[in-house]
């Protein structure tokens, strides 16, 4: 039977391509293979199939984001614009004097807290609070002394503004420690003068002879470690300071402000980020100003309408006041010799106008005044921000509601504390280190085993004796005593009686000088008063349920 072209099915295909398999190949056996549909589960054996693969840069549609940037920091030029936005615009002064007032106040104080605990696993068994003292003691009067500046002109405490503040606006400064007749003495060097002789920067490092490498002024060993530094004097002239000396002790050493990158070895200004707001806030300050002033010298003006006739409404006012009826150019007096252009109505000075036909008097006025504050206060808010202080704190204005104003107090305290750490291991640890160490060779502190660990290399050991605080005055309460009520509940009611503080603490908090220089004086005048036979009255008994 001949099936035509359109009965022939799937099945007919296959047994004649079975036929003719077998009758080719007569040793083969062909076995007809049942096709069945796999069936798949509807997630677990899916895949992903790859349109197309491409890198991604952080932008999603090309061009949002726009060119991407490598800089190249320009530290001098960084350096220059800072200091020019701190002495032209006000918010930058105000914003970085508030911030280094806060942060550095009079002088950071020392606190020396030896570990006992360490001492003992090393054998040495001494007094702790007795050698505490003694450093302390040693360490306020140095740094309320001139002598521990180089130029023997102010003291280390006004040395640690100026290390502060010139960190954050140039970006960095050098601190070269010197030891003269047996006294420590600090001197300040401008990051501007730390410079390369020849070539040697970020991008194209000089490598030296001595296998270490110089890069903005700086030479680095293979680890990273600052091993010198190349200061310019205004000879055009370097000298190579450097970083250490003999015994291995920090001499010279740079403060930073903000560091950029790793490979970046310079430090950078604060107001970086900021710096082209803040000369732009200063222009739109200034130009708001200038205008308001100019409107105020054009304080009316006449405007005319299609039917008035042009004239304008003072004219005869000041043809009289000309006196342009005489021969004279000159005003008229009156017998007094006084103007008579101050007794006539010259100008707008209460005066009733007859106004021409189809013409007013307006004022001069403008409403870009009544944005300014808006406007300013916005910026600053992202300025401050930024750098890091609560606007309110910045610009002395405390007019939030007791949350809001706790709430930025408490991140502001936790501000000053980070950044009173980094600025004391930057600036002030390797001067009490330097210190702390011509004080023991001069036999004034006593620190059994110091000198045996120096000869030994036991970095430990020294460092324990180093070990100490730098800290500035705190953060006063909003509400101090809701702070005090919330911290004993903390406690429960078996810490009812414990104490929250030291004298030592309570004197810092309040700002009320060293508390062992107020118990002595206490001590004294409570002696001076029993000489002199003052008694204190005791205090009236009330019998129970009077009042």
């Amino acid at each position: 039977m001949v099936k035509t072209l359109e009965a022939v099915t799937d099945m007919d295909v296959k047994e004649y391509l079975i036929g003719a398999v077998e009758y080719l190949f007569p040793d083969k056996a062909v076995v007809p293979m049942t096709h069945k549909a796999k069936e798949y589960e509807p997630t677990a054996a899916a895949t992903y199939r790859t349109l197309f693969t491409d890198s991604f840069n952080g932008e999603k549609n090309l061009g949002e984001i726009g060119p991407v940037k490598m800089y190249a920091l320009d530290y001098c030029i960084l350096r220059a614009r800072s200091w020019q936005a701190y002495l032209e615009s006000g918010v930058t002064q105000t914003v970085l004097r508030k911030f280094t007032l806060w942060m550095v106040g009079a002088g950071l104080k020392l606190q020396c807290e030896p570990s006992k605990k360490f001492f003992a696993t090393e054998g040495i068994d001494f007094d702790v609070h007795k050698f505490s003292e003694q450093v302390e003691a040693r360490w306020q009067v140095f740094a309320k002394s001139k002598c521990a500046d180089f130029a023997n002109m102010v003291t280390l405490n006004k040395v640690q503004q100026r290390a502060y503040l010139n960190s954050i606006i140039g970006g960095d400064v050098l601190v070269l420690l010197r030891v003269i007749n047996g006294q420590v003495k600090v001197q300040l060097v401008d990051g501007e003068h730390v410079q390369s002789p020849g070539y040697g920067s970020d991008a194209w490092p000089q490598d030296l002879p001595n296998g270490n490498q110089l890069k903005n002024g700086i030479e680095t060993d293979p680890t990273g470690e600052h091993i010198a530094y190349y200061v310019r004097n205004d000879k055009y002239e370097y000298e190579r300071i450097p970083a250490r000396n003999s015994t291995g002790l920090i001499m010279a050493y740079m403060v930073f402000g903000l560091e950029y990158r790793l490979d970046n070895n310079r430090g950078v200004p604060l107001i970086t980020t900021v710096m082209e707001k803040l000369a732009k806030m200063n222009r739109y300050e200034e130009a708001t100003i200038g205008s308001a002033e100019e409107r105020q010298k054009i304080a009316y003006f006449f405007e005319h309408g299609t039917q008035s006739t042009g004239d304008s409404a003072i004219m005869k006012q000041m043809a009289k006041a000309r006196n342009v009826d005489s021969n004279s150019d000159q005003l008229p007096v009156d017998i007094s010799g006084n103007a008579l252009a101050d007794l006539v109505a010259a100008t707008t000075n209460k005066m009733t106008f007859n106004l021409t036909p189809d013409s007013t008097v307006k004022m001069l006025d403008s409403k870009n005044e009544l944005y300014f504050k808006d406007f300013f206060g916005v910026n600053i808010d992202i300025i401050c921000a930024c750098i890091g202080i609560p606007p309110n704190v910045a610009m002395s204005k405390y007019d939030d509601s007791f949350s809001a104003s706790r709430a930025a107090l408490k991140d502001w305290e936790h501000v000053l504390n980070v950044g009173r750490v980094d600025f004391s291991s930057q600036f002030l640890q390797p001067i009490y280190n330097l210190w702390l160490e011509v004080e023991i060779l001069k036999n004034k502190i006593q620190a059994p085993g110091y000198l045996l660990a120096k000869v030994n290399g036991n970095e430990m050991l020294m460092s324990a004796y180093r070990t100490a605080r730098f800290v500035g005055p705190n953060v006063p309460h909003i509400d101090p005593l809701k702070e005090v009520k919330a911290e004993r509940e903390k406690l429960g009611a078996s810490g009812a009686d414990l104490p929250l503080t030291t004298l030592e603490a309570a004197t810092e908090s309040l700002n009320g000088g060293e508390s062992y220089n107020n118990l002595e004086q206490y001590a004294a005048e409570l002696q001076q008063a029993k000489d002199l036979k003052i008694i204190t009255p005791e205090p009236i008994q009330v019998p129970p349920g009077k009042d």
